[in-house]
């Protein structure tokens, strides 16, 4: 009885990891924003490469202060 319940559990262990599900086993892994360091850094560096105008950066940047 106890092989048998290694086996299943081992079963399901090798099943969910070779499909790139691992929720199946509860772990589940929380969404993360970036910090607005990194959001204010982004946002710099594609006005710096040209990707923004400085009106686009200036009003990105005003409102990811102000949260909005």
């Amino acid at each position: 009885m106890k092989t048998q319940l290694l086996f299943a559990l081992g079963l399901a262990v090798f099943v969910s990891t070779q499909s790139g599900c691992v929720l199946a086993l509860g772990n589940k892994v929380p969404e993360s924003r970036p910090t607005l360091g990194k959001q204010l850094t982004d946002l710099k560096q594609a006005r710096d490469s040209g990707a923004i105008s400085d009106e686009e950066y200036q009003a990105a940047k005003k409102r990811l202060v102000e949260g909005k």
